[in-house]
């Protein structure tokens, strides 16, 4: 998730001058680890809680705590939770524009999660934001017994098809949205993004780098690609994204693939989010045989769940499907300090084998 960190830190700086949306006047927030009390859980959770256990804290630029709660009920057992939020004062004070980040993930989990009937979502017993905090109250899924993605080994493809399938839920349901149906969600990934590749060089050309084509090494070639490529992306394919759908910010239910950290949800292009989960989930050779039937498979999975209908020979289609892997650039400028080499070398190589068998960077140049 490091890698994302790093995005959704440059998404901060670079919405300075924007304004945070309107905020509850609820209960409020604990801003530090400890404000989580069983009396503070019993006024939000509206249900009388005994005790409150900190298990442990996982820091981050989104912090999780996790806690033990026992309701004061008749026959209650221990209720394993996980409490995510701005729970690092120090980074708020550096960073104060990084709360949208919570809030963000607040109104998905408020406004958008109960209506998409046909995703499975981490269970949120609670949400709310004020104008320094997000915190989302929810299941703690390694408690209930659920693993976590990772690029380590290439993914089988049951696993791949399962999260294709939570993918077209999303986009299905909110296919054609406009920025207005969510005026609370901004849209600042794209000069994120741009913001992120001012140390692209620095980073591909620094030692125990992973194996990339020497042409993608071209900071100012790279860069001007993502601005046309993000001028010229078919709004006919807009719908709300994930907008970080690679595999480690996946868990897993028997085998089936779900999302989680919906913090960097924005309006986009489908084909974001679909690129970006098969070229991190597969080997490259894998990929080269199977990427197709998976797009058709997430076609067919978009048209019966209500969404439009496309085929893989609709050129449109298929040039969007191609330069979305320039997603993977982010991976693929991922410094060590956010992530360790063995998540950076999968996704690396694999988003660079992508654009290069898709001549991608080739492809937009040639656009109009």
């Amino acid at each position: 998730m490091a890698e994302s960190v790093a995005l959704m830190n440059s998404i901060a700086d670079s919405a300075i001058t924007s304004k945070l949306h309107a905020v509850s006047l609820g209960p409020e927030l604990p801003v530090r680890p400890g404000d989580i009390t069983a009396d503070w859980l019993s006024r939000v959770l509206a249900r009388k809680v005994k005790t409150a256990t900190l298990d442990r804290i996982m820091p981050g630029t989104a912090t999780k705590v996790f806690v033990t709660v026992t309701f004061d009920e008749a026959g209650a057992v221990p209720v394993k939770l996980c409490v995510k939020g701005g729970f690092n004062p120090d980074l708020i004070t550096m960073m104060p524009f990084v709360v949208m980040i919570y809030q963000r993930e607040v109104d998905f989990y408020n406004n958008v999660a109960p209506l998409l009937e046909h995703m499975d979502l981490p269970k949120s017993w609670w949400a709310d934001h004020s104008s320094e905090q997000g915190i989302i109250i929810m299941e703690d899924l390694e408690a209930a017994g659920h693993s976590f993605g990772s690029p380590s080994k290439s993914w089988s493809m049951p696993s791949v098809l399962t999260g294709i399938e939570q993918l077209a839920a999303l986009h299905a349901r909110t296919w054609g949205v406009r920025h207005a149906d969510y005026p609370w969600l901004t849209s600042d990934y794209d000069q994120a993004l741009l913001h992120l590749m001012q140390t692209y060089e620095q980073v591909v050309h620094s030692p125990g780098r992973p194996t990339i084509p020497e042409y993608m090494k071209d900071q100012d070639r790279i860069t001007a690609v993502l601005k046309k490529h993000y001028a010229s992306r078919n709004p006919k394919f807009n719908c709300l994204l994930h907008g970080d759908s690679h595999v480690s910010n996946t868990y897993l239910v028997n085998g089936a693939t779900r999302f989680l950290d919906w913090q960097m949800i924005h309006i986009g292009s489908a084909f974001h989010d679909v690129a970006y989960f098969i070229g991190g989930a597969l080997d490259i050779q894998t990929r080269r045989r199977r990427e197709f039937d998976i797009l058709e498979y997430y076609l067919r999975t978009l048209e019966k769940l209500g969404g439009p209908v496309l085929y893989l020979k609709d050129e449109d289609v298929m040039l969007e499907y191609k330069k979305s892997f320039l997603a993977g650039v982010g991976p693929m400028m991922c410094p060590y300090e956010m992530q360790p080499r063995e998540w950076v070398f999968p996704m690396a190589e694999r988003y660079a084998a992508a654009l290069h068998d898709h001549n991608v960077l080739q492809l937009v140049e040639a656009l109009p």
